[in-house]
C-alpha cells in the first residue's frame, strides 16, 4: 500500500479549487470595470418654473409642410416605416430674437436624438424641424416616439407620434 496519496490528492484538490475561484474572481472584477465605465449618452434637466415663457402654442407633426411658410399641409400623427420625412411644426408666439428653440426626441423612452435653433428674425411665427431617412432602401425604426420641446431651456410642449409598419409587407397573394 501507497502511503501519502490520500494527502497529496487533497493538497492538489485543494489547489484547483483555488485557481479556479481566483479565476472567476478576476473575470467578475473585469465585469464589474466594464459596469462602471457605461455612462448615459444624455442627462435631461427639465427646469423648474414658475411662469411658463408661451412661446410655442402648438406642436404637430406631419407628413408634408410648406417649405415657403412653414404651415402644415397634411398633418399627422401615425406614419409608415416608408415614409422617408418626419416633421415637427411649431407655431410661435412672437420670440424675441436670440430665443433657443430646442426638443429632444425619444422611441420607447430612450434618447434618440435633439435639436436646437435659435431665432434671429423678429416676427418669426412658424419653425419646422424635420427627420429624413437617407439611406437609399432605409427606413426608420417602428414604435411610439415622443418629443419634449423647449424654449430656452424650459419645457414647453410634447408631441407623441408612432411609426408603424408597412401595412403593404403583411399582404399575401393566394394562388386559386
Amino acid at each position: 500500500m501507497k502511503r501519502g496519496f490520500g494527502p497529496t490528492l487533497i493538497v492538489l484538490l485543494l489547489l484547483v479549487v483555488a485557481t479556479g475561484g481566483f479565476i472567476g474572481y478576476r473575470g467578475y472584477q473585469q465585469w464589474q470595470q466594464q459596469q462602471a465605465k457605461k455612462k448615459p449618452v444624455v442627462k435631461q434637466v427639465i427646469i423648474r418654473r414658475s411662469k411658463s415663457p408661451n412661446v410655442i402654442t402648438q406642436a404637430t407633426t406631419a407628413k408634408a409642410i410648406d417649405v415657403n411658410t412653414g404651415k402644415v399641409i397634411t398633418a399627422a400623427r401615425v406614419f409608415s416605416t416608408n415614409d422617408k420625412t418626419v416633421y415637427l411644426a411649431l407655431d410661435l408666439d412672437n420670440p424675441k430674437i436670440g430665443t433657443r428653440i430646442d426638443y429632444i426626441r425619444y422611441l420607447f423612452g430612450r434618447y434618440v436624438d435633439h435639436g436646437s435653433v435659435k431665432v434671429d428674425k423678429s416676427r418669426t411665427s412658424n419653425l419646422a424641424f424635420s427627420w429624413v431617412v437617407t439611406r437609399p432602401l432605409g427606413s426608420r425604426p417602428d414604435g411610439e416616439y415622443k418629443v419634449a420641446t423647449y424654449t430656452n431651456g424650459i419645457l414647453e410642449k410634447r408631441v407623441t407620434y408612432v411609426i408603424e409598419k408597412s401595412k403593404l409587407s403583411f399582404v399575401s397573394v393566394e394562388n386559386p
